[in-house]
């Protein structure tokens, strides 16, 4: 099985779309809403329909992302490989805010989503593929964080934060079969980010990307059999 988190929709949903064409492994999404997770399923073709499974799970709460972690070390669960992709960005839902206009409470769920709870599901991937010695784990950064995107800056410090998690784990577990990758799209159109992307990439002379085409080459890298860069800006 190949875990995607956050896949309901966007680029998880397409990576998971690209896993079931191109391999014969069975996927699991996450996501928070379980109307999505359906209507996600729905949108697979119906050939691979059945490799699909969905499991509510929100990276903002403890009790879901304590639940997942037991359900990945659990040796019954078969995991071969995980994309990560949560990253909360409140500019998408709260407007573009400037670091001395952002809420105490905004600040705090954005980095317990995307560092804290990160880094907890990590560790419980890492300790499971360490025992098989073998697995692929995959974080969706973003690019944001290189530039310093004005009016995005906790979303871009906790991509950051990625950057040195993904190196030491690839330096700690690397000898023990498991490959580690973080990979970096820049601006990329999805349901979540259509209403704002355009006019944020117009302002800012960014250029904005497909979600299935960032998909298709995130799902390379995972199934790429040669060494790859740790950290890839696609």
């Amino acid at each position: 099985m190949i875990l995607i988190t956050g896949a309901s929709q966007g680029i998880g949903f397409e990576c998971a779309k690209a896993l079931l064409a191109r391999t014969s492994a069975r996927v699991m999404i996450t996501g928070r809403d379980d109307v999505r997770l359906e209507q996600a399923r729905a949108g697979v073709p119906c050939g691979a329909r059945d490799r699909l499974l969905v499991r509510v799970s929100d990276q903002s709460r403890p009790e879901d992302v304590e639940a997942l972690g037991a359900l990945l070390g659990d040796p019954a669960t078969p995991l071969e490989g995980a994309i990560l992709g949560v990253g909360l960005n409140p500019m998408y839902t709260e407007g573009p805010q400037r670091l001395h206009a952002v809420a105490p409470a905004t600040a705090e769920i954005v980095i317990r989503t995307n560092c804290t709870h990160t880094l907890l599901l990590t560790a419980a991937i890492l300790e499971r593929f360490r025992r098989q010695r073998s697995g692929v784990l995959i974080w969706i950064g973003s690019q944001a964080y290189h530039v310093g995107l004005p009016g995005a800056g906790v979303y871009c410090a906790t991509k950051a934060f990625l950057s040195g998690l993904a190196r030491t784990a690839h330096h700690e577990y690397a000898e023990r079969g498991v490959r580690v990758h973080l990979l970096n799209p820049g601006l990329v159109r999805t349901p979540r980010t259509g209403g704002v992307i355009d006019r944020f990439a117009a302002r800012h002379g960014r250029v904005v990307e497909d979600a299935a085409l960032v998909a298709a080459r995130i799902v390379s890298v995972y199934l790429s059999p040669g060494p790859e860069p740790v950290e890839i800006d696609l």
